[in-house]
């Protein structure tokens, strides 16, 4: 992956919720990228399997990534139970 791509994938993780949609061009505005560099490296994406772009160039995560990232914040965030002693009669 190239540079814009990572910046645009952490700026977006950090900035949108992964069920939301987002516009690429707009958020590589916010790191300073042109917007063809920043379509660019949505169309990097989504070949990678991070993106689904839409006809207008809106891009959403994929589905595929998004079980994959919740999982992985799933089994971080899943408190574990207390075990208690058992006690003899």
């Amino acid at each position: 992956m190239t540079t814009d791509a990572t910046q645009l994938m952490a700026e977006a993780l950090r900035v949108v919720d992964l069920s939301a949609s987002f516009s690429p061009a707009a958020l590589g505005a916010k790191l300073g990228l042109p917007r063809s560099r920043a379509e660019a490296a949505a169309r990097e994406l989504s070949n990678n399997g991070v993106l689904v772009l839409g006809f207008d160039c809106a891009a959403e995560f994929s589905p595929d990534f998004r079980k994959a990232r919740s999982r992985a914040g799933e089994k971080a965030a899943k408190p574990k139970r207390a075990r208690r002693a058992v006690q003899k009669v």
